[in-house]
């Protein structure tokens, strides 16, 4: 006889298991995002410490300063447009007024925000893309890069920049995937503003629309990759072209800015090739080994989506190699591990043995082991980084004792970082840096550059100077022996600051 009991119970035994396992997968789904998100955002405000980087300072006093134009009619005294790599009217706006409610901490944490929103775009990305499994793994690769680190922590153009190219990806796979192809259109203004938040955008605005382009012919085909594809790029040219058409009309400055930052620039004291492709190694070569595994792995569904990811995730070192330039390289690559992100995560996935046929991911802990690598080097570089420049904190506490608003002129080597440090109590024409001086002497004569700074010296022009002998010493030590033989400056101040590069000192002169 059958036992009838026994065989319901089975049944149900089953049903309950069936049920369970949806409910975990849809569990793991919901809290593994935030808890890497939360991961992230402590692991970069608990790491990273400083005052005010050269850039930071620059931007945001910028931004106060149109703030103040705007609202209260207070002159500018530069033309930001002309100069700045990013539209002045985007970012440093945000920035200023960040700063105006709550100081830098605010504005980083903003720059923190759109980190996290990088790595949740490249998530969504990643589990459309591919799955769930991978998606995990890519979140998770991303948190470990210590430029990504780094930038979640800089006031600068570079996060909003990436959070709306990420943004844009989204909506570019999105509209892929969408019965209907007018999200396509979102993707013009999103990477329109990320080109306004720092004109470096265009080199992977190409990129993005490729990933529509690509992605809805390997799921739609050829019709419908042309229809999303055009109203991509319908969408882009409208917006930009209304876009200059209103700088032209209104800000024609921000064409010489275009071409001196991004699409001309002149690069000061050019690397060795040889020596920058070492230093990227150095910096993500495992990053990039760990995106090259994906080709052990890949099915012919897949290659050619992954193959665009990995080709876009090498543009930025192909870039500064070419160009021979190892400034901004470092944050620079967090563009890199963006679009790296969804190929290492299938990388990581499959080593891990979640994409077999089992799907029971026995392998776990071979990618464990891989995250755990790129977490140690990846804080260890994000430290090196955020101490490449020195504390001003002493410094400003100095000048703090000296200056005196509305009187005096100040020239000094940390010339943005002081004059935000000191912003509330000084002027902006107050201020002289060493990269530009015009002087103008009692008698009319006028001397520009070097000439300029040896005669403003001898006449007693500046009340106090600080040198640190950086980037620009050969000024630096013009000006030293300047002071020395004019004998209108006693050095009151030797103020020691500790750096990635060792230890130095901030020297300060006033005029007696």
């Amino acid at each position: 006889m059958i036992d009838l009991s026994s065989s319901q119970q089975m049944v149900e035994t089953k049903k309950i298991t069936r049920k369970s396992l949806p409910l975990t997968n849809v569990s793991s789904a919901r809290w593994s995002l935030p808890l890497i998100l939360v991961f992230q955002a402590l692991l970069s405000w608990a790491l990273l410490r400083n005052t005010a980087f050269q850039d930071e300072a620059l931007y945001i006093y910028a931004g106060r300063q149109i703030l103040q134009h705007w609202f209260f009619g207070e002159r500018l005294f530069e033309d930001y447009s002309y100069y700045f790599s990013g539209y002045p009217y985007v970012y440093p706006i945000i920035g200023g007024g960040l700063d105006m409610v709550g100081g830098l901490e605010l504005v980083r944490f903003f720059s923190l925000i759109c980190l996290l929103t990088v790595t949740a775009c490249g998530y969504y990305v990643t589990n459309k893309l591919f799955d769930q499994k991978s998606a995990v793994f890519a979140a998770l690769f991303f948190v470990c890069q210590g430029p990504a680190l780094y930038l979640g922590r800089l006031a600068t153009y570079d996060p909003l920049c990436l959070c709306m190219l990420s943004l844009g990806t989204v909506v570019a796979v999105h509209a892929s995937m969408s019965r209907r192809p007018w999200s396509a259109l979102g993707v013009g203004p999103c990477l329109v503003l990320a080109f306004g938040a720092k004109y470096a955008a265009l080199l992977f605005m190409p990129s993005i629309i490729a990933i529509l382009v690509l992605s809805t012919l390997l799921r739609r085909g050829w019709v419908s990759m042309l229809v999303r594809g055009s109203l991509a790029m319908l969408s882009l040219v409208v917006v930009a072209v209304l876009g200059a058409i209103a700088i032209a009309r209104f800000d024609p400055s921000m064409f010489h800015a275009l071409g001196a930052t991004t699409t001309n620039r002149l690069v000061i004291g050019a690397s060795s090739p040889l020596w920058l492709a070492g230093h990227v190694l150095q910096m993500v070569g495992l990053s990039y080994l760990v995106g090259g595994l994906v080709l052990l792995f890949v099915s012919k569904r897949h290659l050619l989506i992954v193959l665009l990811f990995f080709g876009s995730a090498i543009l930025v070192p192909a870039y500064h190699i070419y160009k021979a330039e190892l400034i901004s390289l470092d944050k620079h690559l967090t563009f890199s591990m963006f679009f790296l992100m969804p190929v290492a995560g299938y990388a990581l996935a499959s080593l891990s043995g979640y994409r077999r046929a089992s799907s029971s991911g026995r392998y776990w802990l071979a990618g464990v082991a891989v995250c755990l690598m790129l977490f140690l080097i990846g804080t260890r570089e994000a430290l090196d980084m955020y101490s490449i420049w020195p504390s001003t904190h002493n410094l400003a506490y100095a000048f703090n004792t000296q200056v005196r608003s509305g009187s005096g002129h100040y020239l000094a080597e940390q010339y943005e970082v002081s004059r935000y440090n000191l912003r509330e109590d000084t002027y902006t024409w107050q201020w002289t840096g060493l990269d530009f001086f015009e002087y103008t002497d009692k008698q009319g004569h006028y001397y520009f550059g070097k000439e300029a700074y040896v005669h403003a010296i001898d006449d007693g022009y500046f009340d106090m100077i600080q040198l640190n002998y950086g980037s620009n010493i050969t000024t630096a030590q013009l000006i030293a022996k300047t002071l020395e033989e004019s004998k209108e400056y006693d050095l009151v101040d030797k103020i020691p600051y500790h750096t990635y590069y060792g230890t130095g000192y901030f020297w300060v002169w006033r005029k007696h």
